[in-house]
């Protein structure tokens, strides 16, 4: 009897035994399970965070490229106020000048020449402020051919020769640049040049010197534009190319896109636009921009 009751026992504690290494392996299943599922939740909520922060970011970025575009909004809208303004005031005048009938023939040449040259002002102006446009929005177009850097700044001194002479200043080609050919613009190549060319004038006293000239390095051609003028401090070179900056607040002979437009157009080509510059020595600027090989 005793055996068979300690057989029972036995039964029954391994029938309990089995049963709870049953309930066991159930329980880590389950806990397999849960964990596998919360390792899933886990990656779930950090793409999320990811998600969340890159949102962040490109909602911080969105915000300051807002702002940058609203500072750059009120600085075209104040620069075109002033200065679109007056030479719009000056063909109001001239025009209401030459409705009298009385005006004598050469008065009204004059005035004709100043109504011109007004137009030509509000002209070029519109013309700088689309080109800034187009830039930030790095949709220049360039209609890019073969041209001999030479011929460009043939053309550039005799456009300027009589404003120079005008100005009393000497306006000179040197050294005289030899042939060499470069994958450009040309108009585009022109313009930057006549930027830095007006840019000099601009700063020169009468009785000073503008020069240009062109050379030929092993890989490249090197344009450069000298002027007699006082010279730029050393502290403001940096933010020479920004736009809408003058060194003089109080200069308005231009909106300050000049120079910005043409370190713009340099490396568009795949050139590049510096400048050195002495105090009272004057200030020299260079462009530089890879030459073809025939």
């Amino acid at each position: 009897m005793l055996y068979v009751a300690v057989v029972g026992v036995v039964a029954v504690v391994a029938e309990v035994l089995r049963r709870s290494r049953a309930q066991g392996k159930q329980h880590v299943w389950e806990l397999r399970r849960l964990n596998a599922n919360l390792e899933q939740q886990v990656e779930e909520a950090q793409a999320l965070s990811e998600d969340l922060s890159h949102a962040n970011d490109s909602l911080e970025n969105a915000h300051k490229t807002a702002e940058r575009l609203t500072r750059a909004c009120e600085q075209v809208l104040a620069a075109v106020t002033h200065d679109l303004r007056n030479p719009l005031n000056l063909v109001s005048v001239t025009t209401q000048l030459l409705m009298e009938p009385d005006l004598a023939p050469e008065r009204r040449k004059a005035v004709f020449a100043i109504n011109a040259r007004a137009v030509q002002r509000m002209n070029r102006l519109i013309d700088d402020l689309l080109d800034v446009v187009r830039m930030e929005a790095g949709c220049l177009y360039l209609n890019v051919g073969s041209c001999d850097i030479a011929d460009v700044l043939v053309e550039t001194m005799e456009s300027f020769q009589t404003r120079a002479t005008q100005q009393g200043l000497s306006l000179a080609l040197c050294p005289e640049p030899p042939s060499a050919i470069v994958h450009a613009d040309r108009d585009r190549l022109l313009q930057m040049i006549d930027n830095l060319v007006g840019n000099a004038m601009k700063f020169t006293p009468r009785g000073g010197c503008v020069s240009v000239g062109g050379y030929v390095e092993p890989d490249e051609v090197r344009v450069t534009v000298a002027d007699t003028g006082p010279g730029i401090p050393e502290e403001l070179r940096e933010r020479l190319f920004d736009r809408f900056w003058q060194a003089r607040g109080a200069d308005r002979r231009g909106l300050g896109l000049g120079l910005h437009i043409a370190k713009s157009i340099a490396e568009a080509h795949g050139g590049r636009l510096w400048v050195e510059s002495t105090i009272g020595s004057g200030s020299t600027f260079h462009f530089a921009m890879p030459m073809i090989r025939g």
